[in-house]
């Protein structure tokens, strides 16, 4: 008999789940693992993969086709659990909030999840290296922040506008973690975070990004984290126990 992936999920914690993927995408997979839900996205500028605890005896992926309606039928529930099942790629999503019931349309091709594959294999390389290196790029430096102290950042939209540059540098003698946020018309905008320094031996780590990065930012954990650098190279984030992941893809843009 064909299995049919399915979970029990707290409905809030659900909602803020897909919301840190939702903005920029219109799709995601979900895998039900263990007990978790991991759902992973990859773009040019980054890869992001998450967990969040679930209840569930069927495991494998659910596809969403549609994050938008997903997010507003969770939204507009009054239960404090959700059920999500899924015959299959391309069968239609169930979701069952207390007496609300939806099903929703899937495609078989989720745009958000074609690069994952790729990634992951990467990743995995990186992981045997200990984080020294991702693809062909040298990643030397390695310290722990606390992610709360990132957030701050996520409102440069606010601040400075559209389209500004990003540089982010570790000072490893310093125990400084420094991302700047900046535009000629409008200004800069830094947010500093102490950082346990773990390895570097260079008197600073510079790489630089886009407007994307102070978003993804605003999706690390509220507690001790790992970043990896090095010298124009992409910006990893470590969550503990391996439930969060963050790859941000240097990429110098000019305003």
């Amino acid at each position: 008999m064909r299995r049919m992936p399915s979970f029990e999920a707290d409905r809030k914690t659900l909602i803020g789940f897909i919301d840190t993927f939702a903005k920029g995408i219109d799709d995601i997979v979900l895998r039900v693992e263990s007990g978790t839900i991991i759902a992973a996205i990859g773009q040019l500028t980054h890869y992001l993969r998450k967990g969040t605890p679930c209840t569930s005896d069927d495991e494998g992926k659910i596809y969403v086709s549609d994050i938008a309606r997903f997010l507003a039928f969770l939204k507009s529930a009054t239960s404090a659990e959700v059920t999500v099942t899924q015959r299959g790629r391309g069968r239609p999503l169930h979701v069952k909030g207390g007496n609300s019931n939806l099903e929703l349309p899937t495609s078989t091709y989720i745009a958000s999840d074609s690069d994952v594959g790729l990634i992951e294999k990467i990743v995995k390389k990186a992981e045997g290296s200990m984080w020294t290196s991702f693809a062909s790029a040298s990643l030397p430096a390695e310290a722990t922040v606390d992610g709360a102290d990132l957030y701050p950042l996520a409102k440069a939209t606010k601040v400075i506008g559209n389209l500004f540059t990003c540089k982010a540098e570790f000072r490893p003698k310093d125990n400084d973690f420094t991302v700047m946020a900046a535009k000629k018309s409008k200004g800069k905008m830094f947010v500093n975070a102490e950082a346990q320094m773990i390895s570097g031996d260079k008197e600073s780590y510079v790489s630089h990004f886009a407007h994307w990065l102070p978003d993804l930012l605003g999706t690390v954990p509220n507690q001790e984290v790992t970043i990896h650098m090095g010298e124009n190279a992409p910006l990893v984030i470590r969550g503990p126990n391996d439930d969060y992941l963050l790859i941000v893809f240097d990429q110098e843009v000019d305003e």
